[in-house]
């Protein structure tokens, strides 16, 4: 066999949980194999916001500051409105000169800023596709490779890294693939020229017309946006809701009057599922871990999965780089960095669920904003969810969303 044939770590995925990851572990000396089966730059059917909880692992890999130079929209606050149509401005605090808010970037822009920087310090395949896990008896030891030419190649490594989205073959192949529909996300999005009223926040409306979903305008200029519904897939089908259908009913609200009305939809309207951190799915085997969407990470209240994602890649990395340079990784080794995961994100991942739980009802969700617009400490906690560079260790109890009713 080549030498060439076998590296520290295989990462199948070059999302960016996959490309934070390889570019972290080969920052501490692994020799990582970088694989996709797309070609880079690519459009990636997503909300496009990247909440505050990313701005650190961008920052440890040096794209931070290039979205920065590269102009990219900055979220300036938050904006909710109840059904009975409260709404409340959640302005987001500045850290000295530095907003402590994320970015809105097309997932295509802003996932080949990350593959670039990956494909610089490691051994990178596009349009290489994952087909197959290798074994060497329980262990997964490497993978099977459909080449870009169509040629079949083998690949082993001490350690392979699911990082392949939300219907990962590395999941399915190692047995902890499953899908639930009270923990996926169904959303469709639409680009749109001509919007009125963008001032840099990012909105999020829980409107008559998409209960038991949410409503969303994230801003990717001063007249471009993202616009789009979500709605968890068990409450879409027990509605019978066509979520192209509601999103057209959203944008005549009278809610919104005027600011659609030049509005162009650019392209065409895409859809997708994504598998929400509610549902808690084991993340790690034997010799293999999983990142990102293929563990299930996204935030239940928000949507939101790059944050967690970026995170995932950043604790495999630190808790995992040293014993993949050694040889290959045990199974307990990769169940220390589902540990670690977990002990960071769990109590935002329970307060993220209290809140969507209280989402679906329409008069709480009124009491909710309404505290909201009124009290600094509840505008606080919300900011603090999407914004925050850091997991919050509080809230940790399924009574938080009361709490803030309460408070």
């Amino acid at each position: 066999m080549d030498s060439m044939e076998n590296y520290d770590a295989i990462i199948v995925g070059a999302g960016p949980a996959g490309s934070s990851c390889a570019c972290l572990l080969s920052q501490q000396g692994v020799r990582v194999l970088l694989l996709d089966k797309a070609n880079f730059p690519r459009d990636k059917v997503c909300g496009d916001a990247i909440g505050g909880k990313a701005l650190n692992i961008l920052a440890r890999i040096g794209a931070e500051t290039e979205l920065k130079q590269k102009g990219f929209q900055r979220s300036s606050g938050l904006v909710f409105s109840s059904p009975n149509g409260t709404e409340v401005e959640i302005p987001l605090v500045a850290e000295g000169n530095e907003m402590s808010s994320g970015f809105v970037c097309k997932r295509g822009e802003f996932d080949n800023i990350l593959f670039q920087r990956a494909k610089r310090v490691c051994t990178a395949f596009v349009g290489a596709e994952a087909v197959d896990l290798l074994f060497e008896g329980r262990r997964v030891a490497g993978v099977k490779v459909k080449m870009a030419d169509g040629s079949a190649q083998d690949f082993f490594a001490n350690l392979v890294v699911g990082a392949d989205g939300a219907m990962s073959l590395v999941a399915r192949k190692a047995g902890l693939f499953s899908a639930n529909a009270a923990h996926t996300c169904s959303a469709v999005r639409g680009y749109y020229n001509g919007v009125k009223g963008l001032r840099g926040n990012v909105e999020i409306h829980f409107l008559p017309e998409c209960m038991p979903g949410y409503f969303w305008v994230f801003p990717l200029s001063n007249n471009e946006a993202n616009i789009g519904v979500g709605m968890l897939l068990s409450d879409m089908r027990s509605h019978r809701k066509n979520l192209q259908m509601v999103l057209d009913a959203c944008m005549k609200n009278p809610r919104f009057a005027g600011r659609f009305d030049n509005a162009q939809l650019q392209g065409k309207v895409g859809g997708w599922s994504i598998p929400l951190a509610s549902a808690h799915r084991a993340c790690a085997g034997n010799g293999f871990v999983l990142i990102g969407d293929a563990a299930s990470l996204v935030d239940p209240f928000s949507g939101e999965g790059i944050g967690n994602g970026m995170k995932s890649a950043a604790i495999a990395a630190d808790t995992l780089a040293a014993s993949a340079k050694q040889g290959a990784v045990s199974e307990e080794k990769c169940k220390e960095y589902e540990r670690a995961l977990w002990s960071e994100i769990e109590n935002d991942i329970k307060s993220s669920y209290a809140l969507q739980r209280l989402g679906k009802i329409p008069f709480l969700l009124d009491i909710a904003i309404g505290k909201a617009k009124k009290s600094e400490k509840v505008r606080a906690e919300l900011a603090g969810m999407i914004a925050s560079r850091e997991a919050k260790k509080k809230a940790s109890d399924p009574l938080f969303a009361l709490r803030l009713l309460l408070s």
